[in-house]
């Protein structure tokens, strides 16, 4: 658990909930939150159900429907006991995830997404349609907001791969934003701060939704030519 700097039992905090990746542990998200804000939200790490070294240090989610059923109760459960504990606006809970904790953040947000204002995906994979879009009616009418985050290494966005991961993406209507960043590496310091502007823009103080074409009439009274000069 963090707290944020002069924390105000009177006010009801966003929190982030943090899935950490391969090998590391609910800590990683000491490293992480300094980061993003030290001021706007709670976070939680939580650790993974699988142990990846004799020392117990390290841990790793596993996949499969029942180790996802399994992170799901634990993940959920230390939401539930941080809410006990903290001023937390249970609107505003996010689901952040890195590697392997990411493409786990996603399943779970699209199991229970009355639980979750948004999600945030630094590299890992969206999952397919198997099993976690099985509430298909509620997750279009949800229309999740999500941060997809990746690095430019020709792996993170590999064009096949990205290409099922928006189609499946927008089966379920989701409100997604990709950013992409340079290097081999998407954890840095650039697209940690992008996951606080991300959050107050969607999630904090979400602007209203523009209609989307095809899923509104437009009679183009809202449209305006404009002249361009000859340069």
């Amino acid at each position: 658990m963090l707290t944020p700097l002069h924390y105000q039992h009177g006010y009801q905090y966003p929190l982030l909930v943090w899935l950490h990746s391969a090998g590391h542990n609910e800590r990683q998200i000491e490293q992480v939150l300094p980061h993003i804000s030290t001021r706007n939200y709670v976070g939680l790490g939580v650790r993974a159900t699988r142990a990846t070294d004799v020392r117990g240090c390290g841990f790793d989610w596993p996949c499969g429907r029942d180790a996802t059923a399994k992170a799901c109760e634990v993940v959920l459960d230390a939401i539930d006991q941080v809410a006990e504990e903290y001023s937390i606006n249970s609107d505003r809970v996010v689901l952040a995830g890195y590697g392997s904790g990411a493409t786990l953040a996603c399943q779970i947000a699209l199991l229970h997404s009355d639980r979750f204002a948004g999600v945030v995906r630094m590299g890992g994979r969206f999952p397919d349609a198997s099993g976690v879009f099985k509430n298909f009616k509620r997750l279009r009418e949800r229309r999740m907001p999500m941060l997809w985050q990746q690095a430019i290494n020709g792996v993170d966005d590999d064009p096949e791969l990205m290409q099922r991961d928006i189609t499946a993406a927008q089966c379920i209507r989701a409100q997604v934003e990709i950013r992409q960043y340079r290097g081999d590496e998407v954890m840095n310091t650039v697209a940690l701060k992008d996951i606080d502007r991300w959050c107050f823009d969607k999630i904090i103080a979400p602007k209203p939704t523009e209609a989307c074409v095809g899923e509104a009439p437009m009679d183009g009274s809202e449209f305006t030519l404009v002249d361009f000069s000859a340069n």
